[in-house]
């Protein structure tokens, strides 16, 4: 509600006070700063994880699930290109890309070398609720500043597995000195 309260708002400020307010809605933006929660992190750290030998299986809810996964600093860029426009308008900040859970897994996987078959499952019984593909379209973003993202899926999760095991690595060096 306070989102859509925050959406109305500035559209009524930017019609009826000419106020310069813009809106971006942001898909699913990525960093290893994101909290272990969520699935992309679940999903990197339990490849780390695995890949150190301090566990064997990662289970995961929902291999087929699609989302529009990109990186978080990209979308500040578009964020920094939208306040910087001379005009104020609603912008999605989407890759405007589709990748399955299964996808992720499998390319966390590849990057420490392993195969995702051989130790991850699905168990469909821990989604407390299943959603829709959630693919934003950010041509309007990309027509209005030249925004593009410049880190594609698979770089993003190799920086999310690379970050999970370097902190891994640092964890499990404190904890042995």
């Amino acid at each position: 509600i306070s989102k859509a309260a925050g959406v109305h708002t500035s559209k009524f400020y930017r019609e009826a006070h000419h106020v310069r307010a813009s809106v971006g809605f942001l898909y699913n933006h990525e960093s290893p700063l994101r909290g272990p929660s969520f699935v992309s992190q679940r999903i990197a750290s339990g490849a780390a994880a695995i890949a150190a030998g301090l566990q064997q299986t990662l289970t995961i809810g929902d291999l087929s699930a699609r989302t529009d996964w990109g990186y978080a600093p990209d979308f500040v860029d578009a964020m920094i290109r939208i306040a910087r426009r001379p005009d104020a308008d609603d912008y999605i900040i989407a890759t405007g890309e589709a990748h399955t859970v299964e996808e992720f897994v499998e390319a966390a996987f590849a990057r420490v070398g392993l195969d995702w078959r051989d130790h991850v499952t699905e168990d469909r019984s821990l989604l407390t609720r299943t959603s829709p593909a959630r693919i934003g379209n950010p041509t309007h973003l990309k027509t209005s500043t030249g925004w593009e993202p410049t880190v594609t899926f698979k770089e993003l999760v190799e920086i999310l597995v690379d970050a999970a095991v370097q902190s891994l690595t640092k964890t499990n060096s404190a904890a042995f000195a």
